[in-house]
């Protein structure tokens, strides 16, 4: 890769959707390379010191937090409010309380959602030899499909064995949680190589869905130059549109709590992606909690 995956190039964990696009629903939605991450246009001396300093926090994020934190309480969110600042929050958390045991800090940095999702599946698979083999069957089966749709096939097959190999430590390795955390998840440049092929699949299943999320692209952009900048581009944040695609493409059902409920896709305090139309049996096994521009794992009591 030309860029050191280790470095955020731009702007991280900060809001990009558009003010002139329709609000997607995912119910709007039916069920259904080394890849050049992209430079940006020539930016104005104002924005390229703003930049710098987005930078440089995150490279202080980077020296006090960690990819993947380790499993603490969830009381400690609650902490992290003071009840007469922020009484909505502080309420909130200590609500969440009641469900919820522990969560996973993920690290700030415009791939949390994909870590995230990344972290709870392999923990997820570890223990459950069913949706192992059929989490990995539909992984396996993206590679033809992102060539077909015209990815760059040196480079994108290059993202893919490198996830592939990931699985086969699982599958035929017997790696540990605690290998696969410390080897890989610790690591900036191997856990960020997976993280550019949850994206890529991102991006492929929007792309062979045209029709459907077309009308939900910013006008001024072609959903081709959405998928470059919203979704294959490293360190920018996950939307509702993204999420949406991601889950459909991988089958794999997910909660999220929203500490702030104006970023819920239909203003409520947790969504279900895809979305339910009844009651399910079997609830997402993924449960994640949004703050503002941020995912964590969280985990049911």
């Amino acid at each position: 890769m030309a860029e050191d995956l280790q470095t955020p190039p731009a702007e991280a964990d900060a809001p990009n959707a558009s003010d002139t696009a329709p609000i997607l629903q995912p119910s709007d939605i039916p069920v259904g390379e080394s890849v050049t991450i992209p430079l940006a246009p020539p930016a104005t001396s104002e924005e390229l010191e703003a930049t710098q300093r987005q930078l440089d926090e995150i490279r202080a994020e980077q020296t006090l937090n960690p990819l993947v934190g380790d499993k603490i309480p969830f009381e400690s969110v609650a902490c992290e409010y003071d009840k007469d600042a922020s009484p909505e929050f502080y309420n909130k958390a200590l609500e969440l309380c009641q469900t919820y045991d522990t969560i996973r800090v993920i690290r700030k940095d415009g791939n949390c959602f994909y870590r995230a999702f990344l972290v709870a599946q392999t923990e997820i698979i570890l223990s459950d030899p069913d949706e192992k083999s059929r989490f990995v069957s539909v992984c396996k089966g993206w590679k033809n499909r992102l060539v077909r749709l015209g990815f760059s096939e040196f480079t994108t097959i290059d993202f893919c064995d490198t996830f592939f190999e990931f699985l086969d430590s699982i599958v035929d390795g017997g790696k540990t949680w605690k290998s696969i955390y410390e080897e890989t998840f610790l690591d900036d440049n191997n856990a960020n190589y997976l993280i550019i092929f949850l994206r890529l699949v991102a991006s492929g299943y929007v792309k062979e869905h045209e029709a459907d999320y077309a009308p939900f692209i910013d006008g001024e952009r072609t959903l081709a130059e959405y998928c470059v900048s919203e979704i294959e581009q490293m360190w920018v944040d996950a939307d509702h549109l993204a999420i949406t695609a991601f889950v459909q493409a991988m089958g794999s059902p997910i909660r999220i709590e929203y500490m702030d409920r104006g970023a819920a896709p239909d203003g409520g305090w947790h969504y279900e992606f895809p979305e339910q139309k009844r009651e399910q049996p079997f609830p997402p096994r993924i449960n994640l909690l949004y703050r503002p521009g941020h995912y964590d794992i969280i985990y049911k009591k």
